[in-house]
């Protein structure tokens, strides 16, 4: 029996979220060892993560795939998210995860937050 590629269980993530299927999203999430980076938000509990990063599903139309690196455990992603609030949005990101015993276990993403801080950063 083959063991499933990084490259595809990264890919499946992604086609979850594009899909706003957050529950499967979760599936592909290490339980035990995961950690998550990004400009808007750090996590280390995958739950929490995925509660977090959930209300941009009705705001996602699609997740254009660029260009993917390998490298053993580690995939690296160009993407562009499209986002609409008025009108199409584009964000660009890089995202480099990695994959052990068939989980992801840590994601760092690499974007320009300014509009996302807004929308989700409350200043008091």
């Amino acid at each position: 029996m083959s063991e499933t590629s990084p490259q595809t269980i990264v890919s499946a993530y992604l086609d979850a979220v594009e899909a706003r299927d957050f529950e499967r999203a979760r599936g592909y999430l290490s339980d035990k060892y995961f950690e998550y980076r990004s400009p808007i938000l750090n996590s280390d509990n995958p739950d929490e993560f995925i509660n977090n990063i959930s209300p941009i599903g009705p705001i996602l139309e699609r997740i254009e795939r660029r260009h993917t690196f390998v490298d053993g455990h580690h995939v690296c992603s160009i993407l562009r998210f499209i986002t609409s609030w008025s009108s199409p949005t584009p964000t660009d990101a890089v995202q480099w995860c990695q994959v052990k015993d068939g989980k992801i276990r840590r994601i760092e993403t690499f974007f320009d937050a300014r509009a996302y801080r807004e929308m989700f950063i409350q200043d008091d």
